[in-house]
């Protein structure tokens, strides 16, 4: 915050104050102060409670916080610091949209799911050792005929108000009928954005492929910068020669087809690969320079320790090829911090014009800043009943899960997260609604939140956080963050390519 932006806070405050007849008790200073606190406390914390704040700041009132509270949601600059100044803006990027159905989601109440994860491989040739997903399953080929059926109809349900992203669970590209499936998302106006391994986006997969152009972006997940670190990972010999050759395929005919397409990757840094983030640009370099007819590369995400996320422990998810058990540490999160100032300099150099998402945990780091790791809940926190009114994932079965992690095919112990089966008679609609009604809560076990991907822990966390401060009688309308209670106008994000507002 800038003395500038202090001053117009002052201004707005005292402005505030004596044009609408607040009770002159409130011209005191400390309540001035408090004002700037929270302000600056929600720009860095979005989960903050109201209890929270009456402890730490000492206040005597409830009555005086929701005053407080009503000025900074009524003051355009306090807004703009909350939500897009401080180190906690990725995670309002997420938050905000899904603030305005916490209320039904509290309630147990049905709403069409705002996201929905759609997982339609049949298999996966990777063996990455962050994964959780069985390594001996794959999906029989006999069912794919009618699952495109069941999707098509589920297509032709999800309002404008949601968004679908097509991902895994398994690699989506093994699914032969991939390309009509995004031809019929597409069909009925739905955006969509694919996450892929990249192995199979061969020059002969595109031409029997012709579907892939409708997406509106591809994310190919990288797994290392040269052949040595990509086996490594994926224990596939010729892994990274292979997706990178894709990868310039990819680009030259997306340039001649749909400019508009969107292609990236997405890296995750685990202990193993803390030094190959300049490798990274390396890399998209080398591709960018073999592409004719346009542009490279357009974006990069960097994720912070997915298996910080998912778990590692020894006792769970042990049936694959091998295991990573290393973990992010603050001794690393504070190495990051000079690494991606060295990065982003090179970037500058060879990549000027990539787009970089950080994502949540790293967002403050790349600010220079040290920050904790991801926001988690453990399974003593996780909601009974879900957020069914926020997300959901779907697999090739049509079974509709209540978190992401769980969507992996016969995933040891994700019995429980499974509501129900979709399919051509049975709609999303039913199969939440007979969830909801049966009114059974889900019991959690140990590491249960292993199950989770940092998306569902940060709506879950967003959840609770309502659910505190309801309790504590000053709910998301009577905060401080006018866009938690009154979003309707606001986008509903489906790209990593851009930030949304």
């Amino acid at each position: 915050m800038t003395n500038a932006d202090h001053n117009t806070l002052k201004t707005h405050y005292y402005n505030y104050i004596n044009q609408f007849d607040i009770d002159k008790y409130f011209l005191d200073e400390k309540f001035f102060n408090l004002f700037i606190d929270i302000i600056k406390l929600f720009s860095k914390s979005p989960w903050t409670t109201q209890e929270d704040i009456f402890t730490q700041f000492k206040i005597t009132s409830k009555a005086s916080l929701i005053t407080i509270n009503k000025i900074i949601r009524n003051c355009k600059l306090a807004q703009t610091l909350i939500l897009k100044s401080g180190i906690g803006k990725k995670y309002w990027n997420t938050i905000i949209p899904f603030a305005k159905t916490v209320e039904k989601t509290l309630d147990n109440q049905y709403l069409f799911p705002q996201r929905i994860a759609l997982f339609p491989g049949v298999s996966c040739m990777f063996y990455c050792g962050f994964c959780g997903r069985d390594q001996s399953q794959k999906y029989p080929m006999s069912i794919l005929e009618d699952s495109k059926k069941t999707f098509d109809k589920l297509f032709s349900e999800i309002p404008s108000t949601s968004a679908l992203s097509i991902s895994g669970g398994l690699e989506p590209l093994t699914n032969s009928k991939i390309g009509e499936i995004i031809t019929s998302a597409k069909n009925n106006n739905i955006k969509v954005p694919l996450i892929t391994n990249g192995f199979s986006l061969s020059e002969n997969f595109l031409k029997k492929t012709p579907g892939i152009w409708g997406l509106d972006s591809i994310r190919v997940s990288l797994y290392g910068v040269d052949k040595d670190s990509y086996q490594f990972i994926t224990r596939v010999e010729k892994s990274y020669e292979i997706v990178k050759k894709n990868a310039i395929t990819f680009l030259n005919l997306r340039n001649e087809i749909n400019k508009d397409l969107k292609f990236g990757f997405n890296f995750i840094i685990i202990p193993e690969n803390v030094n190959q983030l300049n490798g990274i640009i390396s890399l998209i370099k080398e591709i960018n320079d073999n592409v004719e007819n346009g542009e490279g590369v357009n974006f990069l995400t960097l994720r912070d320790d997915y298996q910080s996320v998912t778990g590692n422990a020894e006792s769970f998810d042990t049936n694959r090829k091998y295991k990573l058990d290393s973990k992010m540490d603050n001794t690393l999160r504070n190495k990051l911090i000079d690494k991606l100032k060295e990065f982003e300099k090179y970037k500058d150099t060879l990549c000027p014009n990539l787009y970089i998402d950080y994502g949540y945990s790293l967002e403050a780091l790349s600010n220079n800043i040290f920050d904790k790791e991801l926001i988690k809940v453990t399974h003593k926190n996780m909601r009974n009943f879900g957020f069914t009114q926020m997300s959901v994932a779907i697999d090739l079965y049509g079974d509709v899960f209540i978190f992401r992690e769980a969507g992996f095919l016969n995933r040891s112990g994700n019995e429980k997260f499974i509501i129900g089966r979709i399919d051509q008679n049975k709609s999303l609609e039913q199969v939440i609604k007979e969830f909801l009604n049966k009114n059974e809560e889900i019991k959690y076990d140990y590491q249960d939140e292993r199950f989770m991907d940092s998306f569902d822990h940060v709506i879950t966390s967003l959840v609770n956080q309502a659910e505190k401060d309801r309790s504590f009688g000053i709910s998301f309308h009577k905060g401080p963050v006018l866009d938690r209670c009154n979003a309707k106008d606001v986008k509903l994000g489906n790209s990593w390519y851009q930030d949304y507002n």
